[in-house]
């Protein structure tokens, strides 16, 4: 098991912008088609927690499908023993992550200094982020 480099992480989430935009794009076409052309107000509660649950969703079933992400994918990161993650690993490797977000990363500069060499995310779901590449 090779380690991942904390960059690669970093650079890997930035990645992952990306299809999520493509999915908050699509949803908001389906939603104005659907309101008759009407757009949602900005704000709006409802459409807050439908793209966090599209976020969730896209992160976590990645993780659990494929121990990767497309952005994990292009950085050639995975998560080990990733078929045997549950639903309520992913979860909680989601909403840590979230919260490691919110501290801006602290959840992935925390690794520097674990003697393991883990992030948050990595400890509560107990399955390392490790990378891909061939030596």
């Amino acid at each position: 098991m090779k380690q991942s480099k904390l960059w690669k992480h970093v650079a890997a989430l930035l990645y992952d912008i990306f299809p999520i935009l493509g999915i908050f794009l699509i949803t908001s076409l389906f939603l104005v088609l659907l309101r008759g052309g009407d757009e949602v107000q900005p704000g709006t509660i409802w459409l807050q927690l439908l793209l966090l649950i599209e976020v969730y969703l896209y992160f976590t079933y990645s993780w659990l499908k494929g121990g990767q992400t497309l952005g994990m994918r292009a950085w050639k990161l995975g998560i080990q023993n990733h078929h045997t993650m549950t639903w309520a690993q992913g979860t909680a490797r989601f909403l840590v992550g979230l919260l490691s977000t919110a501290l801006l990363g602290a959840g992935l500069w925390a690794r520097r200094f674990d003697v393991a060499g883990l992030t948050w995310m990595d400890r509560v779901c107990q399955r390392p982020v490790i990378s891909l590449e061939t030596e």
